[in-house]
Formats: C-alpha cells, structure tokens, sequence
C-alpha cells in the first residue's frame, strides 16, 4: 500500500511528519544517510537515530506524558517528557554527543510541549546515553531506533500541543516506579527501557548530578 493511501487514515497533522528525514545510521550510529520517516516506521523498520528528553524540576520531578490518540505510533501510551528524531535535513547530524539531539529537542519541544526554548542552548542538555532497540505497535508501525538518552533540570510552563500530548505528569523516582506496577500496559517499550537501563539505579540530586556519559551503545534488543 502507498504511503499517501495508507496515511488517508490517520491525522493529517501526523500524517504530514511522516515525510520528515530522519537520520538512517548503523548499529554503531553512523550515519548512513536520509530516511523518510514512514520508510522508517513501516515493514521491519529502518534503524534511525531518535532522541528521549527527560526533564526534571527543581524538586527533581520528572516530568512524563500521555501520548495523544492522534499520534500514529504508539497512541495513548505514557511515555518520558519529549521523545523524536534529530532530522538529517535540519543540521542534526552529530555523532555520539548531545550536541544534534539536543538541538532537535530544542526544536522539538515548543512543537509538542509549548515550551519557551528561546533561550536553551544544547549546553543545557546532558548525554545520559544511547541504547538500541525495536518494538512493533499493535497497529504494525515499528520502531528501530539508536535512541539518544538527554536530560536537562528546568523550571518549565507547558502549554501542551493536544494533537502530540493528551496528559502529563510530574513524578519523583517512587512515584515513578508506583506509576508504572500499576500502568505497565500502557508504557512505552522505549520509556520501559529508560527506566531499566539508566534510571532504575540513578536519579538526579540537582542539575549538576548527571553520569559521565561512557560512549556505550546498549543493545536491548527487541522489546515487548
């Protein structure tokens, strides 16, 4: 089925970012060159690099959303703050650093979040690290993805984009955990693997408490 038919379906605001070029890389995250982000996404997927924002207050709350039941992949599921792709078309293309993801954030979160980024500089972003993973939706959509792990502590106002984000939530890391025995059907495959990987045994103490980022690619596999 055609990409333009198949889309027919689904919002066309969400519809229209399936045309966004994404950033094909290896398992080693180089960059291979542009796919689109339906090619991406559809079939077996095309791995691509992505990126997970985590933002914290200055209580050290993590702040959480509910993804709309417009978004094509993965509707109505919980998910960290703000999760995309840097775009290979967009001069997002550093490797191994925060640097293109964080700018792709920068970009990224007024769009969904409402948030003033004016003033944000990829500096504010620090690299917690990259993991590889793919997960299949029930609706056949896929992701394959080299995610970008960031996090930032920042004094926000949201004004969320309804067609991105239904709900959100600010949470500590018992809150968190409480959050999730009760809600595990309906988290992320990719937000799980966060949560295992990097913040299960960490969690900030203020904005200077981030790990030194080991330049590690964890392989988790295929997620559930």
């Amino acid at each position: 089925m055609q990409s333009r038919e198949l889309l027919q379906e689904y919002d066309s605001n969400q519809s229209e970012m399936m045309g966004e070029s994404c950033i094909h890389v290896t398992s080693g995250d180089l960059v291979i060159g542009p796919v689109s982000k339906f090619e991406a996404h559809r079939d077996e997927g095309i791995l691509h690099r992505a990126f997970s924002v985590l933002i914290f207050d200055n209580q050290n709350r993590l702040l959480i959303q509910k993804r709309s039941d417009d978004k094509i992949t993965f509707p109505g599921y919980w998910a960290n703050s703000c999760c995309s792709h840097p775009l290979y078309d967009y001069g997002e293309l550093e490797t191994g650093s925060e640097i293109g993801v964080a700018k792709a954030a920068i970009r990224k979160m007024p769009q969904e979040l409402g948030i003033n980024t004016s003033n944000m500089d990829p500096s504010d972003f620090n690299l917690i690290g990259r993991f590889e993973y793919k997960a299949r939706a029930k609706s056949g959509w896929v992701e394959h993805e080299v995610d970008y792990v960031i996090g930032t502590h920042s004094e926000v106002e949201l004004n969320i984009n309804l067609n991105e984000v239904s709900e959100y939530k600010w949470l500590s890391k018992n809150e968190l955990k409480e959050f999730c025995e009760i809600n595990s059907d309906k988290i992320a495959p990719w937000f799980l693997a966060i949560i295992e990987t990097y913040l299960t045994n960490w969690w900030p103490n203020g904005p200077e408490d981030y790990p030194v980022y080991d330049m590690v690619i964890v392989d988790k596999g295929v997620l559930e």
